[in-house]
């Protein structure tokens, strides 16, 4: 069996940045020895931006580096959203089995590399900006848009790492180092999971305080693909959610507070409403941008390829425990995000991300929609004991989903969470949560018979060392202050 040598378009752009990153990032992933590798050792910030349109050069590297791909792919793989297909020829099948090689590295380890290096390209810019003078006002205030929009994505960047490899929130855990600047001879330490998420949270008002726009805006052609105070809010939602789930008594009031807080900022400051059902499908194709708050560009393979090629050759399937989730009747989801063969009518594919105008699988990566932040709005006020507040946010979504739905209330807040915990599985499948939202909540991964060839991995306890991803052995071998997670 031969793993991820057919994945040649998904992961060029990683290999590219691994390389790149032993000159950005040597105490992640370079030798430990220092070595004049390339001239781009060296290179002197203040030569390389000294305008403002420079420094917007620099953040737009930065998001084009964005590893989007990544997270949607392992938390699918890794959770219960697929089950390998029989014309799989390798792909993914280790992550699936939870049979992760650090020495060898794979999708599991790769956002260590990804999101490191998109963190080692805003402390460049970052560490530039100081010394370029805005030529007017105009450049003065697009000058503070642009460390605004750095920070967000430095802040973003820790805590897509900070969940794949340090699991559920415990201020005491071990964290990951939180890098600020781009020194090529650093050995960062990992910091506790506290300290990390106070750093995220830091950066993230930082760049929440500064001249971003207040709801998304249009870049030329490609839509809204660049952060605004709308986007900030929810991932400070994301970030108060995913630490309320970890705390209890009044540290766990006060972070669902907040989650609920930066959701309803999010949903009024992006004054985007949810789409019904004659343009819900038009969101997979980049037909409209209806619900899109975030989204990051694509204009060859992308996302669409993680499941099937464009020789019909298929990797995945969605599980048979995520269709059974759907109304197939009336839940217009269903045939947004699932091509069923109507032969038999189980057999089916991936439909989301499944094309656009510019071509089979290349569509835009969806990083955030307001649809999910209806629902952390929702369970944060389950948690919070409002449970006609709850279902009200709950019942609009399903409302705008359903054809002919009717309001439901909830019987008590385990039912509350329980339900809402099931719609973010049906609205936000492959999109990067269901993983994260697992390990937030302590939860197994529990999987379908029909789902899996063998039982060996079917079941993964709460406890399994195999829930946190494996720091890459390179990264171990260069920096002798790193700490492999346990169990590797």
């Amino acid at each position: 069996m031969t793993i991820k040598n057919n994945k040649k378009e998904h992961m060029k752009r990683i290999n590219i940045k691994t390389i790149l990153s032993v000159l950005l990032l040597a105490g992640m992933f370079s030798c430990s020895k220092q070595v004049d590798l390339f001239p781009t050792d060296s290179i002197n910030e203040a030569n390389a931006f000294k305008t403002v349109a420079d420094l917007e050069q620099g953040l737009f590297a930065a998001y084009g580096s964005w590893p989007g791909e990544n997270a949607m792919y392992v938390n699918a793989i890794v959770a219960d959203e697929v089950k390998i297909s029989d014309e799989n020829r390798g792909q993914g099948q280790f992550e699936f089995k939870w049979q992760y090689a650090p020495a060898q590295g794979g999708d599991a380890s790769d956002g260590w590399v990804g999101y490191y290096y998109v963190i080692g390209l805003v402390n460049k810019v970052l560490a530039a900006s100081d010394n370029v003078t805005p030529a007017n006002a105009t450049e003065t205030t697009l000058k503070d848009r642009i460390k605004g929009e750095l920070l967000g994505l430095r802040g973003f960047a820790h805590f897509q790492l900070a969940q794949s490899f340090c699991g559920r929130y415990s201020a005491s855990a071990l964290g990951i180092p939180y890098t600020i600047t781009s020194d090529i001879g650093a050995r960062p330490a990992r910091l506790q999971l506290g300290q990390v998420i106070t750093n995220i949270e830091n950066d993230l008002n930082a760049a929440y305080n500064t001249s971003l726009p207040d709801a998304p805006t249009i870049t030329g052609s490609a839509g809204v693909i660049r952060l605004s105070k709308a986007v900030i809010a929810g991932i400070r939602a994301r970030v108060a959610m995913y630490k309320a789930s970890g705390l209890t008594g009044t540290e766990a009031t006060n972070e669902w507070n907040n989650a609920l807080a930066n959701a309803n900022d999010c949903i009024l400051k992006g004054n985007k409403g949810l789409e019904d059902a004659s343009g819900f499908s038009n969101i997979w194709t980049d037909d409209t941008e209806a619900e899109v708050l975030f989204k990051l560009r694509r204009t060859g393979a992308g996302v669409g390829r993680l499941w099937q090629d464009n020789n019909g050759d298929v990797f995945f399937e969605p599980s048979d425990k995520l269709k059974g989730l759907y109304d197939r009747t009336n839940d217009i989801r269903f045939d947004a995000y699932f091509l069923v063969n109507p032969a038999d009518q189980d057999t089916c594919l991936i439909k989301k991300f499944f094309s656009s105008s510019r071509g089979p699988k290349i569509v835009d990566v969806k990083m955030m929609r307001v649809s999910e932040m209806y629902l952390i709005r929702a369970e944060a006020k389950a948690e919070l004991d409002n449970l006609g507040g709850a279902a009200q946010d709950y019942n609009e979504l399903r409302n705008k989903r359903i054809t002919g739905y009717t309001n439901e209330s909830f019987t008590d807040k385990a039912d509350a969470i329980n339900k809402i915990y099931n719609e973010r599985a049906r609205e936000l499948c492959f999109e990067g949560f269901r993983l994260n939202d697992h390990l937030r909540r302590g939860l197994p991964i529990n999987r379908l018979a029909s789902d899996v060839q063998s039982t060996t991995w079917q079941n993964l306890s709460a406890t399994d060392f195999r829930r946190l991803f494996p720091i890459p052995q390179t990264s171990i071998l260069s920096n002798p202050n790193m700490v492999q997670n346990p169990g590797y």
